[in-house]
């Protein structure tokens, strides 16, 4: 099975020819060679270099040409088990004139190196003190927080705290794309600090200041 855009293959009369082979991404080392010093002076930047899959496919029928044109095209979700995706690009050009002839043609995807699972799980902050444990995980996530209060909120996530000034009902956080939003309001200018994210393993929760209801929404996220 390999999905692009959430769509199988199969659904443009697409046949995927073997199994891809999936690269982990090549972690960013800055590497210095320094005069009168034994060997190197390693840096980790924290980061992962994106990767490329091949994909071989065939067609046994094609449906409308000019679909499936604009299906192979640009920028999308890329699953090969429709339980985890990777954010991808088709990288290649895809010579149709010679699909019409021979049937035959590679799609190479230029991937994101952190897969997330496709379906998010919910955890419900129900006491001041909470512990959300994220097993299997393998990469950090960054959630999206839905928070229901009133006045001045201060929220610590593994021992980084953010502060929510004058909230009034329900707030959304999205980490990842960094805004927050309340009753479709972009509301941003109410926070101080970072926005969090969480880690496989143990996440310690606090807050302080009159919360009603507090989500998280996360994606387990793997390398």
């Amino acid at each position: 099975m390999v999905l692009w855009k959430k769509q199988d293959l199969k659904s443009y009369g697409i046949i995927v020819e073997g199994t891809p082979v999936i690269s982990k991404g090549k972690k960013n080392i800055d590497v210095y060679n320094i005069p009168g010093r034994n060997g190197f002076l390693s840096i980790d930047n924290g980061t992962y270099d994106s990767f490329v899959v091949s994909v071989s496919c065939h067609f046994n029928e094609i449906y409308d040409f000019d679909k499936i044109k604009e299906f192979l095209d640009g920028y999308g979700t890329l699953s090969f088990d429709g339980n985890r995706e990777y954010t991808a690009i088709i990288q290649n050009s895809i010579s149709f004139e010679k699909i019409l002839m021979f049937k035959k043609f590679i799609i190479q995807f230029l991937v994101n190196p952190i897969a997330e699972d496709i379906n998010p799980t919910e955890y419900l902050v129900q006491q001041t003190d909470s512990i959300l444990t994220i097993n299997g995980a393998t990469a950090d996530m960054y959630p999206i927080l839905e928070i229901n209060g009133t006045g001045k909120v201060s929220i610590t996530i593994n021992n980084k705290t953010f502060i929510l000034n004058s909230i009034d009902g329900p707030c959304i956080l999205d980490c990842k794309a960094k805004v927050i939003t309340s009753n479709g309001i972009n509301v941003s200018n109410k926070m101080q600090y970072d926005f969090p994210y969480l880690k496989p393993g143990k996440n310690t929760i606090n807050y302080i200041g009159s919360i009603t209801n507090f989500k998280i929404i996360y994606k387990k996220s793997y390398l």
